[in-house]
Formats: C-alpha cells, structure tokens, sequence
C-alpha cells in the first residue's frame, strides 16, 4: 500500500559540504578526540588547545588538517544526521509489512546512537552552536528523518497493522523513546543494541499495536 506524502516529506538525497568520507588516519583521531572533548566539555568550552593537548600535538600543527572547530562540530553532527537520514532511506527501499519497517529502523537508530555516545551528546546538544544555515540544513534532515516514520506508521494505520489515531504523534513517541538512550545505555552493560532496539519495539507495539500483542519474537 502507497502512502501519498508532501514533497518535503521525501527523504531525497541533500548535498551536505562536509569534508568527510576520506578522512586520514589523523584526521580521523582528531575527530575522534573533538568528539570526547565536546561531549564531556561542551563546545564552547573545548579550546583548539585541548584538543591538541589530547592528541599530543602541537596546536598549531592541527590547522594542516582541519580548518578550525567549527569545522568539527558541523562535520560531526551532519555526518550522524546523514546516518539517520541513510538508515531511512534504505528500511524504507527495502519494503516489508509497516511492522517489518518499524522494527528495522528503530534497531539503526539504536546502533547508530551506541555506536559513539560521544557523538550522540554532540548531535543532540552541541547542534545549538551550528550557524544559521547549517542549523536550518539540520532541521531539514531531522525533519525528514521523522517522515520516515510517519510513513511507515500511516501505512501500518491504513492496512490495520497499528491502532494509532495520529501518526505524527506516534512517530514522535517513538522518536522519544529512541533518542534518549545516549543519556542511560552504556555499551559495556548487559544489554546488546539490538536486544534493546526489541524491548523499545516490544513497549512501542504494546500500545501501538493490535490487541493481544505481546513481543517482537511472538508477533512476528
């Protein structure tokens, strides 16, 4: 079943300048550092100084690969937003029931959050410090990021896989529940990211789906 959504609603490919996707190996752990150091400190408070400090570089040797920490901050949280935006964009190519859907992008939201929960800090706090129009570039991902869900929620609404009365506000609940687990998981406990993405799905479906269901193993 088709779902008609606005154009805005569409998750197509948006150009992002980032200098991304070959990063060298000590770009790479400049990236990695910047990503502890404003996660723990906070942008504002993370000077190019410590960062040096915690590479054991000189500070002014950093400007040969990177051309100040704004830098940083905007090519860390777009790179996570275009995570989001690619797990959608392949769940919903791949097709399956609503529930089938649902079920795969919570669990990509869940292994990209535990992947870096540096880095999860960084894209839901540190993205106030963006620029106006790096900020609004944000929105537009985000914005469509949540479309996604939408979608496959309406679909499941219209075909009788989910009871929800609103979809935006279904997505919205589930978007919640998602994206404070940077604040609480920790990737040493006793939980794996996919055992957690099932109990997410498993209390999302309780309340969304049908009457009598029970577990993703069981209603599957």
């Amino acid at each position: 079943m088709q779902v008609n959504v606005g154009e805005s609603d569409q998750l197509n490919p948006m150009p992002v300048r980032m200098s991304r996707m070959q990063d060298t190996p000590r770009k790479a752990e400049i990236y990695q550092a910047a990503e502890r150091l404003f996660s723990r400190q906070g942008y504002h408070a993370t000077t190019m100084r410590h960062l040096a400090s915690a590479l054991g570089i000189e500070g002014g040797s950093l400007y040969s690969h990177i051309s100040g920490k704004y830098e940083l901050l905007r090519t860390i949280v777009l790179r996570a937003s275009e995570q989001f935006r690619e797990a959608a964009r392949e769940v919903l190519a791949a097709g399956g029931r609503p529930s089938e859907q649902l079920h795969a992008l919570m669990q990509r939201h869940v292994a990209i959050v535990v992947e870096s929960i540096d880095r999860a800090v960084i894209y839901h706090h540190e993205w106030q410090h963006l620029e106006d129009e790096d900020r609004a570039l944000l929105k537009r991902h985000r914005d469509e990021y949540e479309s996604a869900f939408r979608q496959i929620i309406c679909v499941g609404m219209a075909c009788g896989e989910f009871i929800a009365r609103d979809e935006r506000l279904a997505s919205i609940s589930v978007l919640s529940l998602l994206n404070w687990t940077y604040q609480w998981y920790r990737p040493d406990g006793p939980l794996t990211a996919d055992a957690l993405a099932d109990h997410f799905y498993t209390t999302i479906m309780c309340g969304l789906g049908p009457h009598g269901y029970t577990s993703y193993k069981e209603g599957a």
